[in-house]
């Protein structure tokens, strides 16, 4: 299980290979400290969702043979779910905080990846651990960038943060060093 932890979290990270929330993360960056309603309610909502998501493909689909079905079925669930969320946070803190790329795109990983509930529950934390991670990261780069366009060396902020994530993807993906097998070159 920690090896599955680190695997989406780190070496297989959600956002820096997969693409989960990478635009979304160079706005959000903006405003680290309004983030928790927010957060709470994509972490309420992908756990949610993905353990009824998983309930309903085992239970149902499966043994009627629809399980080419399940990307239908877990979006209903997850626009139910989502909504519910949203109008319970509504109402208590008066705040809007409608999110769906990164928390359907974490669901639809989590059911392609995993084979148990205990697998669902462990894909789905670390992608979107791997998703907080990268937030102050994405922070601490806006306001580097901020510092090298006071002078306006650089231009558009938010590709040179883009470009910025790009050098890491390439470094993270450099890690895999499988080519250098000696049975892959024969």
């Amino acid at each position: 299980m920690i090896f599955t932890f680190f695997f989406y979290t780190f070496f297989s990270s959600a956002v820096l290979l997969y693409g989960i929330g990478l635009n979304s993360s160079t706005i959000i960056c903006d405003s680290i400290k309004e983030l928790t309603l927010p957060l709470v309610k994509v972490v309420a909502t992908v756990f949610t969702t993905a353990v009824l998501c998983w309930l309903v493909i085992r239970n149902i689909l499966v043994p009627l043979n629809l399980v080419l079905m399940y990307p239908f079925i877990a979006i209903l669930i997850f626009f139910a779910v989502s909504i519910f969320f949203e109008v319970i946070i509504r109402i208590t803190s008066g705040k809007i905080t409608s999110d769906f790329n990164i928390s359907f795109l974490i669901i639809l990983l989590t059911l392609n990846e995993s084979s148990n509930i205990l697998e669902v529950l462990m894909i789905s934390f670390s992608a979107m651990c791997s998703f907080f991670f990268l937030l102050p990261l994405m922070y601490a780069l806006k306001h580097r960038i901020d510092l090298l366009t006071e002078n306006q060396i650089f231009g558009n902020r938010k590709t040179l943060i883009l470009l910025s994530v790009a050098m890491l993807i390439i470094i993270l993906s450099f890690i895999n060093v499988s080519w250098l097998n000696p049975g892959v070159m024969k």
